[in-house]
């Protein structure tokens, strides 16, 4: 079993915007430096709680300061951009990982940045799906190239040299290009549907209920039968919300305290969801209550909070409900107090996950 890290991030914009993209790539570097996977950086324009405009202008830098992590997009808005913009980009960037990227993709989840770009009547799941074929076909085809969709048009026909490279579009270092991720967060998801038909990973919402979380997995199956395809359990990420400390008291005393990083974790999703109408998501029952929905209602129900041996029978007890993901995602958070979760992510992958593969009976799980 993997470990990931999906970083939204989501932080308390008061602490200053060189504060948090600078912690933020320190974060990066310790979870590269204690043994996570990969890590997945969001890309958000008009969310000062959400500053990276650009995950991967942000990941460049930390090629030559990280070792072994993959650097994964989580996600690129593709509605928000030309897909040859993006299909440029990305090639670049995969060099420069040396395939050491996956490819987040997604609709965008913000109604600022949707109004910014003229988004808010648009079928942006719709320009996804056109937007990524796009970006494929530029990767698997030399000039001339010709693009006629509903969204996007783009040809270069007339000014091409191959000679001396003119007229040609860069191509990713993957072969034919990198795997594509798409995120879930409602039931019956259609995102789920969709990388079940297109043999994508799918990642699961961390700040939803763990009965949303389940139900994925069975959307995924249902329709990987319907195209007469097995399930692969490597295809599904799961995310779910972690404290972990060194007991179960230290982690309890924590959730306790007033305002906490998870306080205003679930604060900010709440309000936006909240204004969004899509607060029915994070409720654990249909008929509850809207004002029942609140930060000390998703950190009660949301977050798996204690020691490594607390948290993995948790994990497990979880993974054993909802179907076989091969990677678990952690939520990233305010480092504040930075010490706490520092050592948070350090038990992760030496405590915790040991000890959850050795729960599940994973092959190589430790003695």
């Amino acid at each position: 079993m993997k470990l990931g890290m999906f970083m939204h991030p989501i932080h308390d914009f008061k602490r200053g915007y060189h504060t948090l993209l600078n912690e933020d790539m320190e974060v990066i570097k310790c979870a590269d430096e204690v043994g996570f996977d990969e890590v997945w950086l969001g890309e958000h324009f008009a969310l000062p709680s959400e500053p990276i405009q650009s995950p991967l202008m942000l990941m460049a830098a930390l090629i030559p300061q990280t070792k072994r992590i993959q650097l994964c997009a989580g996600v690129l808005c593709l509605p928000y951009q030309h897909p040859a913009i993006v299909a440029g980009q990305v090639a670049q960037f995969d060099h420069m990982a040396k395939g050491r990227f996956m490819m987040g993709i997604g609709p965008g989840a913000t109604p600022p940045d949707f109004e910014m770009f003229k988004l808010l009547d648009k079928n942006r799941m719709e320009m996804v799906e056109e937007s990524i074929d796009c970006i494929h076909y530029i990767w698997t085809h030399d000039p001339p190239y010709k693009w006629q969709g509903k969204h996007w048009q783009f040809e270069i026909k007339d000014n091409v040299m191959p000679d001396i490279g003119v007229g040609t579009m860069g191509k990713p270092y993957q072969t034919p290009y990198p795997p594509v991720m798409i995120p879930a967060m409602s039931p019956n998801s259609s995102s789920v549907r969709l990388a079940a038909r297109r043999d994508w990973t799918f990642i699961s919402a961390n700040f939803v209920p763990d009965g949303v979380a389940m139900g994925h997995w069975k959307d995924y199956c249902d329709e990987r039968k319907k195209i007469g395809k097995t399930p692969d359990g490597s295809k599904w990420r799961c995310g779910r919300t972690l404290l972990i400390t060194e007991t179960d008291a230290e982690a309890e005393a924590y959730l306790k305290t007033p305002k906490n990083a998870l306080w205003w974790y679930f604060h900010y999703i709440v309000t936006l969801m909240k204004y969004g109408g899509f607060h029915h998501l994070l409720k654990t029952d249909p008929s509850m209550p809207d004002d029942e929905v609140t930060e000390e209602y998703c950190i009660r129900t949301m977050v798996h909070a204690g020691s490594p041996k607390t948290v993995a029978k948790k994990i497990a007890a979880f993974r054993d409900q909802s179907g076989p993901f091969e990677t678990l995602i952690v939520s990233h958070h305010d480092w504040v107090p930075k010490p706490l979760w520092r050592r948070h992510m350090e038990l992760i992958p030496s405590e915790l996950m040991p000890r959850l593969r050795a729960e599940i009976g994973w092959k190589d799980a430790a003695e």
